[in-house]
């Protein structure tokens, strides 16, 4: 038997008896246990001195006298006690290291988190901001690319849609439902261009103009030059 669990089990005994007793001196609190166990009231007073006030020589006690006091207590026996409020203790703590399992857990994936977020952030500023013309349409690039460039703010919609196409009669110039354009030219000179989408001209930044029935029978060619080069 550990003396620690012992000297809990005589306290405990010693509240209680005060609980019932309406003295509380350690000679009447004695004898008012030893009334309900088999323990003498001198033993039960040794047992005081020693546990309580820290004093006397009271030598180890034997099993019987400390399955009295636990008895006393409602308890079955020592190992009664031991089971019954040890478990709560063992429980508490399998509790603690679940709570720190969990933590350390819940601290691992957020820093998982918070690194991927960074990351992402880090990828998607690295993403080009901006869009250059290509010959007939346009592409992205990093905002920094030489100045010689026409570079233009990133437009997704104009980066997908605004082309410079050649066309011939057969091509669809005006939408069939409600008889808007669907295509815009650039004239200089003998020179003309034509384009997907409205808009400027990619290179000198004027304005395009939607295409008319005089443009297509002056400009647009009855046959095709190319096939293969040919967009709706």
């Amino acid at each position: 038997m550990k003396e620690a669990i012992i000297k809990e089990i005589v306290e405990k005994v010693f509240e209680k008896a005060k609980t019932e007793c309406p003295k509380h001196s350690r000679y009447a609190l004695s004898n008012h246990i030893a009334e309900f166990t088999s323990i003498s009231a001198k033993t039960i007073e040794r047992l005081y001195d020693k546990y309580l006030e820290k004093r006397g020589s009271i030598g180890d006690q034997n099993e019987y006298t400390i399955n009295d006091l636990c008895k006393y207590l409602g308890y079955n026996s020592y190992a009664d006690y031991v089971k019954q409020n040890r478990k709560g203790k063992i429980s508490i703590n399998v509790n603690n290291g679940e709570e720190k399992k969990n933590w350390k857990v819940l601290a691992a994936v957020s820093l998982v988190l918070v690194v991927g977020l960074i990351l992402g952030l880090s990828e998607k500023s690295k993403e080009p901001k901006c869009m250059v013309w290509r010959i007939d349409h346009y592409e992205k690039t990093d905002c920094s690319t030489s100045y010689m460039e026409n570079i233009i703010p990133l437009d997704e919609v104009r980066l997908q849609t605004f082309k410079k196409v050649k066309v011939n009669i057969s091509c669809n110039f005006f939408d069939e439902t409600t008889g808007k354009p669907m295509k815009w030219y650039y004239k200089s000179g003998n020179t003309i261009e034509f384009y997907t989408a409205p808009g400027l001209h990619p290179v000198n930044g004027k304005t395009l103009k939607a295409i008319t029935e005089h443009i297509i029978d002056k400009y647009v060619p009855i046959h095709t030059y190319e096939a293969s080069s040919f967009t709706q």
